[in-house]
């Protein structure tokens, strides 16, 4: 049965974790001691008085055995044409203050080799989302890309072309060797960030045109069944922090989506970026740092098995904090086709977003090298 999510239900329990947030010692003190929170806790001890420093710590303790690891990827925009309309999104349709740009095939297949030769393994592919007319050339044109990074012998691949039909995973996955199950052999992942699990503010920021391709909030939500019956076996979901007011009731409802998908036998990796300015827009705040350290702790506590993922949309001393306690760190530019062969563009008139940290990836991933932690997908050169 495909993913279904109550939210009536999800906000009546989160109102009454709100309201009977002084009911949590007994349960911080059975989670400082070593047990795993339910993810229905996961409102009281946001709401709770324990204070951010010690579930950091916690959560911190709990990675330790694991804390010398991450993994990294890097982003690929192949273009930032679109056809939705979400508000928040600088590759919004209607954004005339975003230079439209599409790489041609050759560039891409150019960008992936420049990651190769810098020792970057791992990538996603971004493109736009389109209406059901534009998906044939959208699925082709990201096709000819996976199956370039299967040559390249990419460790990791995500993709990211938004929700899709069943039937087009036949063109998306068209080549990609599978295993006799029919489950893909190598480690393709889909990307699918619900932004917000609030079907009213779904509305708000995505809109609810029928036209407009992200507009069908239920729709989006079991995009990740479709992969998985298309035999796609990673999933990666995510909310936007910061779109919805209320933390407790994101955070909640994505690590149950996750639990949902480990529990089909999915690995499982979490995206929680923050709102960031865009083009043609002033600054968009997601929540304070504090409040962030909170939500990315509790989610680690709770979902140990899954993988967090942060990005330079933080900065370094961000990425430094956060680096105990996550299990990814993705480095790169959010412009179409940015890479160099010793760094990247990062113009905003170009860009989805604003990218905080723009030194090359090599540097980024240099500081963690240098504390003694191995990068998976990341062979520095020497």
């Amino acid at each position: 049965m495909p993913f279904e999510l109550d939210t009536e239900a999800l906000e009546s329990h989160v109102a009454r974790a709100r309201a009977a947030s002084a009911a949590a010692t007994d349960l911080w003190n059975t989670v400082a001691a070593g047990a795993t929170p339910e993810v229905a806790d996961l409102p009281t001890l946001w709401f709770s008085t324990i204070s951010t420093g010690d579930i950091y710590e916690a959560a911190r303790d709990l990675r330790s055995p694991r804390a010398g690891r991450l993994e990294t990827f890097s982003p690929l925009y192949m273009t930032n044409t679109c056809d939705a309309e979400c508000l928040m999104c600088g590759m919004r349709r209607s954004n005339a203050a975003l230079t439209r740009e599409t790489a041609r095939p050759e560039e891409v297949v150019d960008q992936l080799h420049t990651l190769v030769r810098r020792g970057m393994k791992a990538v996603a592919l971004l493109t736009g989302e389109y209406r059901a007319a534009n998906r044939p050339w959208a699925m082709a044109y990201v096709n000819q890309a996976v199956r370039v990074t299967q040559d390249l012998k990419f460790n990791h691949v995500l993709i990211n072309v938004g929700s899709i039909d069943e039937c087009e995973f036949d063109t998306l996955l068209s080549g990609v060797e599978r295993r006799d199950d029919g489950s893909l052999a190598p480690k393709v992942s889909m990307s699918t960030f619900q932004e917000t699990y609030s079907p009213r503010l779904y509305a708000k920021f995505m809109g609810a045109d029928p036209d407009n391709p992200r507009a069908d909030f239920d729709r989006r939500l079991k995009n990740f069944d479709r992969a998985y019956s298309a035999g796609m076996r990673v999933a990666n979901p995510g909310i936007l922090v910061g779109l919805n007011p209320d933390i407790a009731y994101e955070m909640t409802a994505l690590a149950m989506h996750a639990s949902y998908l480990a529990d089909l036998g999915m690995e499982v990796y979490l995206s929680v970026p923050r709102l960031r300015r865009i083009a043609g827009s002033g600054s968009q705040r997601g929540i304070g740092d504090e409040d962030y350290v909170r939500m990315v702790s509790l989610l680690t506590l709770a979902l140990p098995e899954c993988k967090i993922v942060i990005t330079t949309r933080e900065g370094s001393a961000m990425q430094a904090r956060m680096a105990p306690i996550v299990s990814v760190i993705s480095a790169g530019s959010a412009s179409v086709a940015p890479y160099t062969e010793n760094g990247a563009r990062f113009p905003l008139e170009t860009s989805q977003f604003e990218v905080i940290d723009q030194r090359p990836f090599e540097a980024i991933l240099k500081e963690r090298l240098d504390e003694g932690v191995e990068i998976d997908n990341f062979q520095p050169l020497t």
